[in-house]
């Protein structure tokens, strides 16, 4: 018998431009994360994006992990800075967001990124930068 396992994120491109990444509380694995990484290097092939992140459930993302995906980053850093209009990502843990923004200092993101403490708060956010587009998302 066949399991089928969480992924570390789900993708919904319902609202394209728009690119909702939920990130699981399932377990990190080289497999899943991979897979995330993977499916974050081809959005771009769709034209340009934005991406509301949301790590409300994630888990540590250890050493290993965070290297795979610094990799991806400096392996995308061009894609990433045509076709994303930025990206906004949810981190209600104070210490996410300290973490997170120091990463973007030491290492800045290829587009406009904002941390943002609520959803609210990051949907508000992404909104603005897409209608700075003339792009306007279906309600």
């Amino acid at each position: 018998m066949q399991t089928t396992k969480k992924p570390y994120a789900i993708f919904d491109y319902s609202e394209f431009p728009l690119v909702h990444i939920k990130l699981t509380d399932t377990e990190i694995t080289d497999q899943n994360f991979q897979d995330y990484v993977d499916e974050v290097g081809k959005i771009y092939e769709k034209g340009r994006y934005a991406i509301l992140l949301d790590a409300t459930d994630t888990k540590y993302v250890g050493a290993k992990h965070r290297i795979m995906q610094g990799n991806a980053l400096k392996l995308n850093k061009n894609n990433i800075a045509q076709f994303s209009i930025g990206m906004a990502i949810i981190a209600p843990s104070v210490l996410q967001r300290m973490l997170l923004e120091a990463v973007f200092i030491i290492k800045p993101y290829p587009s406009e990124v904002k941390v943002c403490k609520t959803k609210e708060e990051a949907t508000e956010w992404i909104n603005e930068l897409l209608e700075n587009e003339n792009i306007e998302l279906e309600k």
